[in-house]
């Protein structure tokens, strides 16, 4: 998969977790021509082997002595790793140790963009945790509930529903906070009449998901909060539709972004349409004025347009969706329609 004959030194958590189907906060993954290692330390070491099995990689028990030791015995001298992940200790003490090194940053990349059905399956999984514990949460959405008691139990029931954590750090925005894409969560109380954005994901098998829903807490939403709402519906419905095979990143940024700016709103959507998830909740590609790789069949991503008065409120819709031969699939089954919660 990473396209040359060589010694791979894998580092990275998620990135060995893609290559191996193992989840573990330590070890090295060795690829070296057609031999595959995965060194590790003892707690994970009997686990790994279990896991491993079948597979064609092999379980060593060990760390960077041992790593270092399999690397000599190869002969190899050059040795790719990925720069974007190798912290710069990694790279000194494997330069010490006698190997020039090489970037496979791109490689990986590569290798990671285009989803298996079995990866595909896993999000899919992953989208319908993370929606159900969603519906779960509605209940609590209450005067007087804070930010944080509707994040904490939301990423509380991920795990009861089989997710292992929450994909990134939870956003829950009451009010102006949902002016802030990525507001940070906090002790603010819900009041009667008040925006409301979650932004959510979980990993499953380690896989991500990312969904954003905006609801308005409240008898009934004012003028300038509805027709901005109908503004976000419609430009993530010109992305849905519009997006194919072999366009690029920039031009599938551009049908929310014109949407938009046709109603004057294209100022107030501060960010870019959407980025890849996988193992990682941010991967390539990316969907913005800087995206240049044409999309592919099987490329997975978020498609999130939205806007943002500072000081007011702010909207945002998300799905996970995936690319097809017919055009964009969601993962996600939540209704985008505005949902209205009585107090």
């Amino acid at each position: 998969m990473l396209g040359k004959q060589g010694a791979y030194l894998i580092t990275d958590e998620t990135t060995r977790l893609y290559f191996t189907g193992y989840s573990s906060t330590d070890g090295y993954l060795l690829f070296i021509d057609e031999n595959k290692y995965f060194i590790i330390d003892s707690r994970y070491f009997y686990a790994a082997k279990r896991a491993l099995k079948g597979t064609g990689i092999k379980a060593v028990l060990g760390a960077f002595k041992e790593m270092i030791a399999i690397l000599t015995e190869s002969g190899k001298s050059e040795l790719y790793v990925d720069y974007s992940k190798t912290t710069l200790a990694e790279a000194q003490e494997l330069s010490l140790a006698g190997f020039r090194l090489s970037d496979c940053c791109e490689e990986i990349k590569e290798a990671r963009i285009i989803k298996s059905e079995r990866e595909i399956k896993i999000m899919e999984r992953s989208c319908r945790i993370a929606e159900r514990a969603f519906k779960m949460l509605i209940p609590m959405i209450k005067e007087g509930v804070t930010e944080i008691e509707l994040a904490t139990a939301l990423e509380n029931n991920f795990r009861a529903l089989g997710a292992k954590k929450p994909s990134f750090e939870t956003i829950v925005a009451f009010g102006a906070n949902s002016a802030v894409p990525h507001h940070e969560t906090g002790s603010t109380k819900l009041e009667k009449n008040t925006v409301v954005l979650i932004d959510f994901g979980c990993v499953y098998k380690g896989y991500c998901s990312d969904i954003t829903r905006t609801m308005y807490f409240g008898d009934k939403p004012p003028k300038e909060f509805r027709s901005a709402y109908s503004a976000v519906y419609g430009a993530f419905n010109a992305a849905f539709y519009g997006i194919r095979e072999g366009m690029s990143g920039e031009v599938c940024d551009s049908f929310a972004r014109d949407y938009l700016k046709e109603r004057g709103l294209d100022g107030y959507f501060t960010h870019s349409l959407g980025h890849g998830v996988g193992v990682d909740i941010h991967e390539e590609p990316t969907l913005s004025k800087r995206g240049k790789r044409n999309f592919l069949k099987n490329f997975v991503f978020t498609i999130e347009p939205g806007v943002y008065f500072d000081g007011k409120f702010g909207i945002r819709l998300e799905n996970t969706v995936r690319l097809t031969e017919n055009g964009v699939k969601s993962m996600v089954t939540l209704p985008k329609r505005l949902k209205v919660i009585k107090p």
